[in-house]
């Protein structure tokens, strides 16, 4: 007579360890997010010596997957049983993600033809962008079925934002130096032997997550995982108004970001006249501003409401970028203003999380709630990466047009005004954009009541 299988036992209470470790798959993204959003068009142009509109084609290549793809795994999500939702995917894809992390920072050889290297390279990174998709959005969605208790939640939101941050911090300063100590001058080499140690460091953070997380909560509140059909649920996000607007700033701030960073160590080398190891430090000062930003975020949220603290950081981050496109360039003005960017970029991204928790909450009306909360992560997590793309495209369709010579230790004065204006203008017209047009509307939630929600999109 066969034995019933053994029960499941229940999980553990959350405890300081998963919640560290949750914050610490954070991490593990952000460096990589960071090295895409900071590095990537500079190594394709720099190191690789592709050129820039090449480079702005592949960019929007590789996205064309991950927009399949990452609905696909929302909905896979929403339809898997109580218990097992997220994390055998997030296990499953943490090997994949850390070969292609590898395989699109090595340099292909030089022997082969442009046409044989652009296309390798951009099969590598199309199959990131899909990896990435995968785990990330796997991740996301933890935050949600780790538990229902609402200071709780709010514990893993905030491991979640300090990981992030430290990450974001950690591979700005790192980055350069190490590939050239790495490397002994040659930055080829150097970037294929860094990227080989990023990837076990990145996949060891996620394994942590995937390790001592556990899901308790079961998403579908006793009925059966979702069926409806995928125009269904779609629906029931866009007639979600907050959601609306919320994933609309996502897009606009994550383009101007993409703007600002992508630009970023062109400006200080071209333009401010410095070495490239000083956008290493600008960034990780961005960095430490947006964890002070963090700190000081849910406190002004209680004063003022989180709706109105988010539209007002978003419209100061962009007059903050006006202003120093105003000034004369330099690393003392231009730094100092970066850094209040960063302060009220951290003092959005809390807020963010509590106003989509809100709006994707069970209770909130015309909400899809929480059995949609998979393809919701999804579409949002969507939204950033293909403002990201576009935003590299444009930049470097921006930088062809201003006459950027790839590899040239001098740029023209047009070439500099280029890249100047997509350093600083372009990003605070969208930023602008974001928070005085799109979240105009944005209704005011208490943030008690938006704690208990679900999950937030990476930081911008």
């Amino acid at each position: 007579m066969r034995r019933a299988p053994a029960p499941v036992p229940a999980p553990p209470p959350v405890g300081m360890l998963e919640i560290v470790a949750f914050g610490a798959g954070d991490m593990g993204f952000n460096i990589i997010w960071g090295l895409m959003l900071s590095y990537l068009a500079y190594f394709y142009t720099e190191i690789c010596l592709f050129p820039v509109q090449m480079v702005g084609f592949m960019l929007m290549a590789a996205r064309a997957a991950s927009l399949v793809t990452d609905p696909a795994v929302g909905l896979w999500i929403d339809r898997r049983p109580a218990g097992r939702q997220a994390l055998p995917l997030l296990r499953a894809g943490i090997a994949p993600f850390m070969v292609l992390v590898v395989l699109t920072f090595v340099p292909l050889p030089r022997g082969w033809s442009m046409l044989a290297r652009g296309i390798g390279a951009s099969i590598g990174y199309m199959g990131l962008c899909v990896a990435y998709g995968v785990v990330n959005t796997a991740y996301g969605v933890m935050t949600s079925l780790i538990t229902a208790a609402p200071d709780m939640r709010l514990r893993l939101a905030t491991s979640r934002m300090v990981g992030a941050t430290l990450g974001g911090f950690a591979i700005s300063i790192v980055t350069l130096p190490a590939v050239d100590w790495l490397g002994h001058g040659s930055r080829q080499v150097g970037f294929a032997l860094f990227m080989a140690g990023v990837a076990c460091v990145v996949g060891g953070l996620l394994w942590l997550s995937a390790r001592f997380c556990h899901e308790r909560v079961q998403a579908h509140a006793g009925e059966k995982p979702v069926r409806a059909p995928v125009r269904a649920l779609v629906g029931m996000l866009a007639a979600n108004r907050g959601w609306r607007r919320l994933t609309g700033a996502m897009l606009l701030t994550m383009l101007g970001s993409t703007f600002l960073f992508g630009a970023l160590v062109y400006d200080v080398r071209y333009v401010m006249g410095a070495k490239d190891y000083m956008a290493g430090w600008l960034l990780g000062m961005i960095s430490l501003m947006v964890l002070a930003g963090c700190c000081v975020s849910l406190p002004l949220a209680i004063r003022w409401g989180t709706a109105r603290v988010m539209r007002g950081g978003t419209v100061a981050a962009g007059a903050v970028l006006l202003v120093a496109y105003g000034l004369p360039a330099g690393p003392g003005a231009t730094g100092g203003l970066l850094a209040l960017f960063g302060l009220c970029v951290g003092i959005c991204n809390p807020v963010c999380f509590t106003l989509l928790a809100h709006c994707l909450d069970h209770g909130g009306a015309g909400a899809g709630g929480l059995r949609t909360v998979g393809l919701a992560w999804a579409l949002n997590s969507t939204a950033s990466k293909m403002a990201f793309d576009i935003g590299g495209s444009l930049l470097a369709g921006l930088l062809a047009a201003c006459g950027l010579a790839g590899g040239s230790s001098v740029q023209s004065a047009h070439a500099q005004a280029g890249i100047h204006a997509g350093f600083l203008l372009v990003p605070a017209v969208l930023y602008l954009l974001a928070g005085g047009v799109v979240l105009r509307g944005l209704g005011v939630q208490k943030p008690a009541a938006a704690v208990s929600g679900t999950a937030s999109p990476p930081p911008a």
